[in-house]
């Protein structure tokens, strides 16, 4: 039900006029975050950035991102696993966001990543399959 959701709120992002966006996101008083489809990853510096676009009301929320990339994507046997968070302003307008995780051993390729937003206009989730790209 999740991911219906945040498809229909990004096709009515897509198609609503740009001074609408903010409406939609917040006419419900609700919060909402998506995850772009992209991450860029910095092997030298072991560092991954992920960006997602997030809408709340209140004031301030946090964000925590965890990425898990499986064996052979990552030269771990075991799989990547990382996460980061990131601070939030809560204003109802949509805001894209960088969440950078450091010190994981990711390579280029498929990974899956999950987005949980604590937010005083009430939490969001949501997930998807990510191609994470070497810079």
């Amino acid at each position: 039900m999740k991911k219906l959701v945040l498809g229909v709120a990004a096709a009515a992002a897509v198609a609503a006029p740009v001074a609408l966006i903010p409406s939609i996101a917040g006419a419900t008083g609700g919060s909402s975050v998506s995850i772009n489809q992209y991450a860029d990853f910095n092997f030298a510096g072991g560092q991954l950035d992920l960006g997602l676009n997030v809408s709340c009301t209140g004031g301030a929320g946090v964000v925590n991102v965890t990425v898990d990339q499986a064996y052979p994507e990552t030269p771990l046997f075991t799989g990547a696993h990382g996460t980061g968070v990131q601070e939030v302003v809560c204003d109802g307008k949509t805001r894209y966001v960088t969440v950078t995780i450091v010190g994981v051993l990711y390579d280029g390729g498929k990974a899956t990543a999950k987005a949980e937003l604590m937010a005083p206009s009430g939490p969001a989730a949501g997930s998807r399959q990510i191609s994470i790209r070497a810079t």
